[in-house]
């Protein structure tokens, strides 16, 4: 980690990040019911389960930005008690926006996490951009960081333990684990939905 990074990570006051292909592996997994109706299946990763928890024992929002309209993924925000939650939105900057004027922030206090094109306005904008190894190479050279993990296997983990180091936030955040989790309350998760994406 080089200092322009980790000078990067330590503005940071809420991490966003796309869905498909960086809490999953990016595969969409179909089956269809008794009654014909199709139903997808998402699988998530524990391990990014925690770095949302660890996220709000110090301090930090989150939230997601994704094009995809999905029950499953509505009710893993609302489980790990995130703060923003947009689906829906191709046009990922849009919702960023938003997120801003509502936490009355700075772009540069931003960092987004995606893998593909309509991950890049926001990571073009945000003040920390990470990726997977197995996004599209243009977000790739765009991105300030591209984790070792790939997306669905603790990429989303090892981007949030960045930024926790890089504040200086890890040691009393391991204090606080070992003595026992105290979570704040969780907030009541406002679910913002555009119609412009894929249902």
């Amino acid at each position: 980690m080089n200092e322009e990074l980790l000078a990067r990570a330590r503005k940071i006051k809420v991490i966003l990040n796309d869905v498909d292909g960086i809490w999953t592996d990016g595969k969409l997994h179909f089956y269809v019911r008794p009654d014909g109706k199709i139903e997808e299946i998402k699988s998530f990763n524990a391990l990014d389960g925690i770095a949302v928890m660890l996220c709000r024992l110090a301090g930090l929002k989150c939230g997601v930005i994704t094009g995809r309209r999905h029950e499953t993924t509505i009710s893993r925000a609302r489980n790990l008690g995130m703060d923003f939650f947009y689906q829906g939105f191709l046009t990922k900057t849009e919702a960023l926006n938003d997120i801003l004027t509502r936490a009355h922030l700075t772009a540069e206090e931003v960092a987004y996490i995606g893998d593909d094109l309509t991950d890049l306005p926001a990571m073009e904008k945000a003040g920390l951009a990470i990726t997977v190894p197995n996004a599209v190479e243009v977000v790739k050279n765009a991105a300030h960081y591209v984790t070792t993990r790939p997306g669905g296997s603790g990429a989303y983990r090892e981007a949030i333990d960045l930024i926790l180091t890089a504040q200086g936030k890890m040691p009393a955040l391991l204090e606080q684990v070992r003595q026992g989790w105290h979570l704040p309350a969780k907030t009541n998760l406002e679910i913002i939905t555009s119609q412009e994406g894929i249902a």
